[in-house]
């Protein structure tokens, strides 16, 4: 051939350019804690749902951030038409809400960049109920792995997690949102303070081993605090009753641990009340008057709300723990303007990224349906009226025609790419901008693509045709780079 050739490009996987990205969750803005936690998904229920979002036929990509706060569902649809928009999003919502469609009113979504400046406010912990606080990193991260490791992360989701962990890195370093540190643990043994004066020597029960109340024993611990941790794994009940000098103990020792201890942190993945009402009672008939804080950290709730009713019990879940550090972060707030305008400018640049991946595609295939145009007509010269040339003349010409090709593709080239990376309210979208693009140049139109491919390759394999000698994979330094 007398041109450098593109590769050739699947016309069907060029249509469907960079995934639409659609979210679908509830978080403690549009749900209490009783509606989050009959959402609430661990480990194995996530990969199931997982795997469900990718074997449907809108969905080519999930990832499940589930946390005591939010239950999101970001999936990559397959292209990025409106209609597709919608059919993904009621593919999330309905895998979200599956056996449970009364929790749909609580659910909120969005699509596209609107989709994906909410990633980069959740991972920034914008979105949370503890502004500035670090732990939503963490916990994303992790879904980013389990749905790595699930095998439902493609390039779309990939692209947005990846860049949403940047940004959330400069909203730490260039701003002071997460100065002060005000957190649940912190508060949790604030009020423990507040309740029982001085913790010297209070026993503390820890049941589970979640990494939150693990920090609450930590600052207990270093109060005073006695501790004992109780939990169905008893290798790694041992490990975290070391790890804060505590005495480890048996889950059938429930009962008793309770009539011992002045505090209770839970923060089991049970989908069912640990700490329940009747326990409870019977425990008082040992403890008499003496009260009882407990900490509920986990979601679903571990226990029982009805607990709260006994005489000198103090029960706070992960809800009321937060609200109390929302309203001591009012300093917090300043800072967060600068970290949404930090987001709305990593936003901005990935949609212009995105949009500039987008008309790539488009550009090859133009190139290809002029290469192919110029090329046969070159063939068809070199095989009639022009077969009399020699092999200094047809480089020439193929050297010619090549620079032709350039010059055409440039201003096209230039248009989308300026429409990609800085679109005009005054102009048509850049979707509708390719579409019209794709139906002037026949650029979809596989039968004439199919018949010039051919033309080409009819050409090629004629062994009598004089130039196949001159072809740049026959001879070295023909100037078709």
């Amino acid at each position: 051939m007398y041109f450098a050739r593109d590769p050739v490009v699947h016309f069907e996987a060029r249509l469907g350019r960079f995934a639409v990205i659609v979210v679908v969750g509830l978080s403690h803005k549009t749900a209490p804690i009783a509606v989050r936690e009959r959402l609430a998904f661990d480990k194995e229920r996530a990969e199931q749902l997982l795997q469900q979002a990718t074997a449907s036929g809108a969905l080519s990509e999930a990832l499940l951030l589930s946390t005591c706060n939010r239950v999101e569902l970001f999936v990559a649809g397959k292209d990025g038409s409106d209609a597709t928009r919608i059919e993904v999003a009621q593919a999330a919502m309905s895998l979200l809400t599956q056996g449970a469609p009364e929790l749909a009113p609580h659910l909120y979504r969005h699509s596209g960049n609107l989709a994906v400046q909410h990633l980069f406010r959740v991972a920034s912990s914008l979105d949370s109920m503890v502004l500035g606080e670090p732990q939503i990193l963490g916990q994303l991260k992790q879904a980013y792995e389990h749905a790595r490791a699930c095998g439902s992360v493609g390039a779309s989701l990939h692209r947005a997690v990846t860049r949403a962990l940047r940004t959330a890195k400069r909203v730490r370093t260039e701003t002071s949102i997460g100065a002060g540190l005000v957190s649940v643990p912190s508060v949790a043994v604030d009020l423990a303070k507040q309740i029982f004066g001085d913790l010297s020597g209070k026993v503390a029960l820890l049941i589970g081993s979640g990494e939150m109340a693990e920090a609450v024993a930590r600052l207990l611990q270093a109060a005073g605090a006695r501790l004992s941790v109780l939990g169905r794994n008893p290798e790694r009940v041992a490990q975290l009753a070391q790890s804060v000098a505590g005495q480890p103990r048996s889950w059938d020792e429930l009962p008793d641990a309770l009539k011992e201890a002045d505090m209770v942190v839970s923060s089991t993945s049970a989908p069912h009340y640990v700490v329940t009402r009747e326990l409870l009672n019977e425990a008082f008939r040992f403890r008499r008057t003496r009260s009882l804080f407990l900490i509920d950290l986990a979601v679903p709730r571990d226990i029982e709300p009805e607990t709260n009713d006994f005489d000198g019990v103090f029960l706070y879940n992960i809800d009321d723990l937060s609200k109390v550090v929302s309203e001591s972060l009012d300093a917090r707030k300043q800072e967060a303007e600068s970290a949404e305008c930090i987001i709305a400018n990593e936003a901005a640049e990935f949609e212009r990224w995105v949009d500039t991946l987008q008309v790539t595609p488009t550009i090859v295939a133009l190139r290809e349906r002029f290469r192919l145009v110029l090329e046969g007509e070159l063939e068809r010269s070199l095989r009639g009226r022009l077969k009399h040339l020699g092999a200094v003349e047809k480089e020439a010409l193929g050297r010619m025609l090549e620079a032709s090709l350039n010059k055409l593709m440039h201003a096209p080239s230039t248009f989308l790419k300026k429409a990609a990376a800085e679109p005009s309210l005054d102009e048509a979208p850049l979707e509708l901008v390719v579409s019209h693009l794709s139906a002037a140049f026949a650029l979809d139109d596989e039968n004439e693509l199919a018949s010039l491919r051919a033309l080409t390759i009819d050409l090629d394999s004629n062994p009598s045709n004089p130039s196949v000698a001159l072809r740049p994979e026959a001879h070295t330094g023909t100037g078709n780079q």
